[in-house]
């Protein structure tokens, strides 16, 4: 009796300390989390937690998806802003996603493998036949490198575009890309 009550209490601290320390951790295989999973989601890093909070806002002709990161270095303390940094001199809080109508005109998801936390964003103009540019974001630490910036951000690491021939839209184009980079 008393030995299946032992087990009983074993098994519940290591269920507790498994939901408390790694339920969010980042997993050994890819998995994206994109614009339209509303709520809060998170990522256990080395060095502390990747917090991404997901909004929408939606009238009678458009909707907008936010996209607002923060990084929590020990349970408790501040919770920094992440930027998205597009460049030395641009860099966003939070990403909307937009819409015209029907059309969505931009979107982003977020792709985690292993300790590494990427930021992928499909965008295009509205209402003509434009090239849909996707810009890859990688979730850094500022370190020496600059001092004077925020202490965590999503830096470029790439860029490309798909021509207007192919007739694809931000959300197939958004699919193609990280389909690619997850079996990588």
């Amino acid at each position: 009796m008393s030995r299946s009550i032992f087990n009983t209490l074993v098994l519940a601290a290591c269920m507790a300390v498994a939901v408390h320390t790694g339920a969010n951790a980042a997993p050994a295989v890819a998995t994206g989390v994109s614009s339209q999973q509303q709520g809060m989601h998170q990522w256990q890093l080395p060095k502390g937690k990747l917090i991404l909070i997901n909004g929408s806002y939606q009238d009678v002709t458009t909707y907008k998806r936010s996209l607002t990161f923060y990084f929590e270095s020990k349970p408790g303390e501040e919770w920094l802003h992440v930027p998205i940094t597009d460049g030395n001199a641009r860099h966003a809080l939070t990403w909307f996603s937009l819409s015209q109508g029907e059309q969505t005109v931009a979107d982003a998801m977020v792709v985690t493998r292993a300790n590494r936390v990427e930021l992928v964003i499909a965008e295009t103009r509205p209402r003509v036949a434009a090239p849909i540019a996707v810009h890859w974001y990688r979730f850094t630490e500022a370190g020496d490198e600059d001092t004077d910036g925020p202490a965590y951000s999503f830096k470029k690491v790439s860029a490309t575009s798909y021509s207007t021939n192919k007739r694809l839209t931000v959300e197939q184009v958004l699919k193609q890309e990280v389909a690619a980079r997850l079996k990588k």
